[in-house]
Order: C-alpha cells, then sequence, then structure tokens
C-alpha cells in the first residue's frame, strides 16, 4: 500500500476518534442554577379529634435560587407521591407566592390539603404518607430586555 493512503487512513482515524472524544465530552451535564428545594418539613395530624376520616398534610418547603439573577416566582404546586395523591382531597393544591426570590437566597413556603384517610388505621396512614411530595411545578415570570433597550 502507499504511503499516502496509510497516513491517509491514520489521519482520517485520528479525526474519527477525537470527534468522539470531544462529543463525549459535549454530553457532560452540569447541574443548572436555578429554584431548588433543599429543605421541606412535613407534619400529619386529623382535621378533628373526633373524625379520623380526614386528615390535613402541612407543609413548608424552602425555595432557593441558587442562581446569580433574580427570580419573580409566580407560584408553586407540588407533585404528590403515587399513594398519598389517591387520597387528596383538595382541589388546588397551587401556592401564590406573586414575589422576587434574589439570586442565591431562599424563601419559605407553605400549604397544606386535606387527605381522606377513611378506613384507615394509623400505621396505614403513616405508610401511605411516607413519601408526600416528590417534586414541584414552579411557575415563574422572566423579563428579557431587548438588547438595544436603553435603560
Amino acid at each position: 500500500m502507499d504511503k499516502a493512503v496509510v497516513y491517509g487512513l491514520i489521519i482520517l482515524l485520528l479525526g474519527i476518534a477525537i470527534g468522539y472524544s470531544i462529543n463525549d465530552m459535549a454530553t457532560i451535564e452540569e447541574v443548572p442554577g436555578g429554584m431548588k428545594v433543599p429543605e421541606m418539613l412535613v407534619g400529619l395530624g386529623p382535621i378533628d379529634e373526633n373524625n379520623t376520616d380526614s386528615h390535613r398534610l402541612s407543609y413548608n418547603i424552602f425555595l432557593y435560587n441558587s442562581g446569580d439573577e433574580d427570580v419573580y416566582v409566580n407560584s408553586v404546586e407540588p407533585i404528590f407521591g403515587e399513594n398519598i395523591s389517591k387520597m387528596v382531597v383538595t382541589e388546588n393544591n397551587t401556592i401564590v407566592v406573586d414575589r422576587t426570590i434574589n439570586g442565591n437566597s431562599s424563601v419559605e413556603i407553605g400549604g397544606q390539603v386535606e387527605l381522606n384517610t377513611t378506613g384507615l388505621s394509623k400505621e396505614e396512614i403513616f405508610d401511605a404518607t411516607e413519601i408526600t411530595i416528590i417534586g414541584y411545578n414552579i411557575s415563574s415570570t422572566e423579563t428579557i430586555y431587548n438588547f438595544w433597550a436603553d435603560f
């Protein structure tokens, strides 16, 4: 085989290998800055001591803006785990926030829902509510200015 062809094939194979390695490096994901919930407090108890068919699940979350930019949060809606979501009676679980969360700061947000616990023992209620909130739908507004706008 001609030396030019061999060198050409080696360069081609090296180019393909470098292309794949650069593509692999490009897919490494960094954790983005933004809204996070680093801490959550949950309380559970009967709504009325004489009626054990309804319980109230109260929760407080700390909504943390890990980015440098301020974020205006309109609302937060908890996403309940599978077992507890079957028990939630409250129809609208959206918490209206309507405030700006500065970069690298947090706010405490609280909410509560009513649970139908008819026919469940105390142990069954605690088992069903072990995994309560698995995530959050956060509605926020971002203001984007035109680059030619004069401030």
